[in-house]
């Protein structure tokens, strides 16, 4: 008997756990969500969610009425989308040239690093090379009696102007 409640607990939990999030979420929670990913019509470079417009406002109030009726996310974008077009979704898309969206941050960044770590071994590389002394001849500061008489007279030249 223990072990039918055991795999009756599991089977329930494993079907909790695998049913989408919104399913068992509020209808309003369910409109919240989605006009929080998609732009407003109204209000340009705002989510529906922030946009202050009485058409948003009556627009999230269709949404909540379709989630209320028991429409899905998927269901809902695709009426949004049908109506507004493709471009209404606040997040590209991970497909088409909505990809380049996701890859190209991820493509900077690892050529980014990369370039780092080139210019760190060749900097660390002149550095070992500096301590071993097999970098160039040291630039001598010193000056001949001939050039430190020729700088003389050209600074009292120039200070005589």
């Amino acid at each position: 008997m223990r072990g039918k409640a055991l795999l009756v607990a599991v089977t329930c939990w494993s079907l909790l756990a695998v049913a989408p999030a919104t399913a068992l979420a509020a209808p309003e929670d369910v409109a919240n969500d989605i006009a929080g990913r998609i732009t407003s019509p109204f209000c340009p470079g705002v989510t529906l969610h922030d946009c202050p417009s009485q058409a948003a406002a009556d627009l999230r109030n269709r949404i909540t009425t379709w989630a209320e009726a028991g429409w899905g996310p998927t269901r809902i974008m695709a009426r949004l989308e049908s109506e507004y077009g493709p471009e209404i979704g606040a997040v590209p898309p991970a497909s088409g040239t909505g990809l380049i969206a996701w890859v190209l941050p991820v493509v900077v960044l690892a050529c980014g690093a990369g370039i780092a770590v080139v210019l760190m071994r060749h900097w660390s590389a002149d550095t070992r090379r500096a301590r071993a002394g097999e970098g160039p001849e040291p630039i001598s500061l010193s000056l001949s009696p001939s050039e430190r008489r020729r700088l003389d007279d050209e600074l009292a030249a120039f200070k005589g102007r």
